[in-house]
């Protein structure tokens, strides 16, 4: 008479191990369900990180525009450039040729860290540190423009390399202490669509920075459609919203 104990030990293993797999597919449904509800949160929470590391960027930049003011009578570069107000963050123009704006900082050797002239939350090439479109050090590749990942106060035109130029009008630092003088860009709506979204981080002239919620200014934000000149007077309403904080 043969002997079925072992097959039978065999099949019963078989559906051992079937309803093992069914289990683990239970399991791996439920770990995907707390992920996808999970996942939310964690974004919050590193974007969170990132605007409070970009709050202590922009103190760090006060800092840079103190030691500039002292060595240059209270002088600072807050301004912008070509006619645009929304041109308020360029370092290097490959056009002139020449350093603009606050990349004076960086010609005059007075940006020891420029990564902090980048927002951490920043997902544009355009505006990141060192990317490939926005190279650093500036000015080595003279074919590709750089731009800071910031705007300052555009206060008045600047001439490129505008300390060369007699008779240019440069802001006091000391008259902007309790005014906004950097931020996040405000050029366009899709550079802050880019970063933080419901809002920027500001900096002001006493060294103070802090969270303005996009609702206070995004109806004159989306009426800078393009950088054109026409622009300009939006750009001026949301800094005097900036100034109310």
């Amino acid at each position: 008479m043969r002997d079925f104990s072992g097959r039978h030990e065999r099949d019963c293993e078989v559906v051992r191990r079937a309803f093992t797999l069914v289990e683990l597919l239970v399991v791996m449904g439920v770990i995907g369900l707390l992920m996808s509800l999970l996942l939310p949160v964690l974004g919050k929470a590193q974007e969170s990180a990132r605007r409070t590391a970009c709050l202590s960027n922009l103190r760090q930049v006060h800092l840079t525009y103190q030691f500039y003011a002292l060595a240059n009578k209270d002088h600072v570069p807050l301004g912008y450039r070509a006619g645009r107000k929304q041109f308020n963050s360029m370092v290097y123009s490959a056009t002139s040729g020449k350093f603009c704006l606050f990349g004076i900082l960086h010609m005059t050797n007075s940006l020891p860290q420029p990564q902090v002239f980048f927002c951490p939350s920043d997902g544009d090439p355009r505006s990141m540190f060192a990317s490939d479109v926005n190279p650093w050090p500036p000015g080595v590749d003279t074919t590709k423009h750089t731009y800071a990942g910031y705007g300052c106060r555009p206060e008045v035109e600047l001439p490129d390399e505008f300390q060369l130029v007699p008779g240019v009008k440069i802001p006091r630092l000391s008259d902007f202490r309790n005014k906004a003088i950097f931020a996040d860009l405000t050029a366009l709506p899709a550079r802050l669509n880019t970063r933080h979204k419901t809002g920027v981080n500001v900096l002001y002239g006493d060294g103070s920075a802090r969270w303005i919620e996009r609702s206070f200014f995004d109806a004159d934000l989306m009426k800078c459609t393009a950088i054109v000149p026409a622009a300009n007077p939006y750009q001026d309403k949301i800094w005097a919203v900036f100034d109310r904080f």
